[in-house]
């Protein structure tokens, strides 16, 4: 399929919002992620199991995988779909955790450390959280808040299985959680709900309609009144990332834009990640200019193994 007809399948507006931000070897990617999809990858729980075991079930069952170049224990699937993996033993026992690439990199960005106060704001179905509990030995405190009931009894279900008994499920408003816990966390991960451009998946049976441009009213709003709360409940000295699956820069720089300026203390210290499909945050839209610190955020951009993400790491000043 040609990206002519990709984009037949899309709204206007998206179009019209991507092609101002991306150039078009960007712009091929990103559309022959939304109808190709992205490849199966997994994360070993070295809370439950090593590499080795993992590696042994995988040959006996025939299943190719690769390691990631930059993620130590992160494996991507050849031509196996996730169903497969489920099958297996490492998968039933929690040894092994299904997830995008792209969605393991926002934790790795925090300094962790044993022994810490962490706040995953919006946390189900918990991937993050429990990649959080693996890389400090289940020896910090991790508060996963998720206010949906049912989601959050996934995150249970999965903290449970994973063994990731360092964290601590519960539901609470995230825009509340900084007037009620104000200053109490040394690291905030902020993977705030978005409109999801990154993860678009094309279904060639009809045109895609799980995007309109009222999200891209709603979401920032959301995405501001969450990153405050975020900036209320870090402490001093302390480090918070903003993560979203999302391409445009009205979820992504803009409200990071908004919180620096809003908040002095504030750093946004640079991320680097050596892969190709790796750019700059943006300092401009349009008739928009940003902050241009900006560039030392992220933008993932989607291709046949990763969905798309935007990172940012913020460092708020010790007192």
């Amino acid at each position: 399929m040609s990206i002519k007809e990709v984009k037949n399948y899309l709204p206007e507006d998206l179009i019209e919002i991507l092609e101002k931000i991306y150039t078009t070897g960007q712009l091929d990617s990103i559309y022959k992620s939304f109808y190709k999809g992205r490849s199966t990858s997994f994360r070993i729980n070295t809370l439950k199991g090593s590499t080795k075991e993992v590696m042994e079930e995988l040959m006996k069952s025939k299943i190719k995988a690769v390691n990631h170049p930059v993620l130590k224990n992160a494996f991507i699937v050849r031509d196996k779909k996730g169903s497969t993996l489920r099958k297996l033993e490492v998968y039933k026992y929690g040894k092994i955790y299904l997830q995008n690439i792209s969605s393991m990199f926002p934790p790795l960005f925090l300094d962790l450390k044993e022994d810490l106060v962490i706040l995953d704001m919006c946390a189900a179905p918990g991937g993050k959280s429990l990649y959080m509990a693996d890389l400090t030995n289940n020896k910090a405190t991790i508060l996963a808040n998720d206010v949906n009931e049912i989601r959050r009894e996934r995150l249970n279900y999965n903290i449970e299985k994973q063994g990731a008994s360092s964290i601590i499920a519960f539901g609470s408003d995230g825009s509340l959680i900084g007037k009620r816990l104000n200053r109490y966390f040394d690291r905030i991960l902020l993977d705030a709900p978005c409109s999801g451009e990154g993860i678009i998946q094309i279904n060639f049976n009809k045109r895609f309609n799980g995007w309109n441009k009222r999200r891209l009213e709603y979401y920032p709003k959301l995405q501001k009144k969450l990153i405050d709360s975020a900036y209320n409940a870090l402490k001093p000295g302390g480090t918070m990332v903003y993560s979203t699956c999302t391409l445009n820069t009205f979820e992504n720089e803009e409200v990071i834009h908004y919180i620096l300026e809003k908040y002095k203390d504030l750093r946004l210290e640079k991320i680097n990640i050596n892969l190709s499909n790796i750019i700059r945050g943006r300092v401009k839209y349009d008739d928009k200019i940003y902050n241009d610190d900006l560039k030392n955020a992220i933008r993932i951009i989607p291709n046949k193994h990763m969905e798309g993400f935007f990172i940012a790491k913020l460092i708020k000043a010790k007192e």
